[in-house]
């Protein structure tokens, strides 16, 4: 037998081989794994699901981020009772706890609707004539006789802007619960069937972006509601020395101000500062602005909070305070989680395509 190796190890020569026709070659096709098809197939279906419920995407994203908070809560409580009944007694804590606080708030806020009512009016009338009439918006007097009527009116009026249809806003919440009892309870189990399809060394990086991800909202929702009940503490003594009266309304204003991400509580310095310079008290509405705001908002915003969630996810504090303000304008409300969240990520991810890629040299 003849032929050169190659001619030897493929059993044939080319047909054309010396007679200057072209040789018959077999045609290369691609080839796409079975894998990468399930992959496919699994991405085009979790696609079409957020397009398809896209409106719902919030209340997707507070349970995840709740259930996030509650999952170490939920593997504890797992240890003395079952899992599914671990899951339905921490959803129906969140919800008992959700409907207090509102109790709550609402109940003081009718207990002195009356004055509430009063302190409008003294603020409308009182700035009339100021270089602040234009921040006050007009009123015919028919409203200001009730205007504690039109003050709920108004509100009222604002909520249904916001929340649009009442039967989809309830249908919202009742999923926001379920949805935070069915994550508590697979979560876990879906972080771990997904954790071992990957190969060791994606698994490695997502375990470090998923345990930046859990700081961070662990971080963040923590951090508010502490953020919150500080200034109502803060709040009332510092009324109590202002002696305005009034101690209980105004601090839980400032409390449950604080508990809207970067605006809440300034709006709502701001408001009693206009009150009390409405009203005459110039002195008051100065001590409002020079020592309120920076004992009851100021240092919360700009050093408690920020430092706060950087310790727990490693991340500067005037980055987390980045993914603050660019996430709530631009995001709304939800904006409040994935900003942050999103920048945490970013960094981490850089960090770790970093020490993959370039790695320090012997030098360091």
């Amino acid at each position: 037998m003849t032929g050169t190796p190659g001619e030897m190890v493929t059993g044939r020569r080319d047909a054309g081989a010396g007679s200057g026709t072209p040789s018959q070659q077999p045609a290369v096709t691609g080839y796409i794994s079975e894998d990468v098809k399930l992959g496919v197939l699994i991405l085009s279906i979790f696609t079409a699901a957020v397009i398809a419920f896209w409106p719902l995407m919030t209340v997707f994203i507070w349970a995840a981020a709740l259930a996030a908070v509650l999952l170490p809560a939920h593997r504890r409580l797992s240890r003395v009772v079952t899992p599914p009944l671990s899951a339905m007694f921490l959803t129906i804590w969140v919800l008992l706890i959700i409907l207090l606080v509102a109790t709550l708030a609402v109940s003081v806020m009718l207990e002195n609707e009356e004055h509430i009512g009063d302190m409008g009016v003294a603020m409308i009338t009182g700035l009339h004539h100021t270089a602040f009439s234009v921040f006050v918006p007009a009123f015919s007097p028919g409203d200001l006789d009730n205007f504690d009527e039109t003050l709920k009116g108004w509100i009222i009026r604002a909520l249904l802007a916001l929340t649009g249809n009442t039967m989809q806003t309830l249908l919202g919440i009742i999923i926001f619960f379920l949805t935070l009892s069915m994550l508590l309870y697979y979560g876990e189990a879906i972080g771990n069937a997904v954790h071992r399809a990957l190969s060791p060394k994606i698994r490695t990086a997502v375990d470090r972006l998923v345990e930046i991800a859990e700081n961070t909202i662990y971080a963040l929702i923590i951090v508010q509601i502490s953020a919150a009940m500080i200034s109502f503490l803060l709040a009332i003594p510092f009324f109590l020395l202002l002696g305005r009266g009034d101690v209980l309304l105004f601090s839980t204003m400032i409390g449950f101000g604080m508990l809207v991400p970067l605006i809440g509580a300034q709006v709502m310095i701001l408001i009693l500062a206009l009150y009390f310079l409405a009203t005459g008290d110039t002195g008051a509405a100065v001590i409002m602005l020079v020592a309120g705001y920076p004992l009851l908002s100021g240092w919360i915003d700009f050093f408690y909070r920020p430092v706060m969630m950087g310790r727990r996810v490693a991340v500067h504090p005037v980055i987390m305070m980045i993914g603050i303000f660019a996430g709530v304008p631009f995001m709304g409300i939800v904006g409040f989680i994935l900003g942050p969240l999103l920048i945490a990520l970013v960094v981490i991810g850089a960090q770790v395509l970093s020490q993959e890629y370039c790695p320090p040299g012997p030098d360091g």
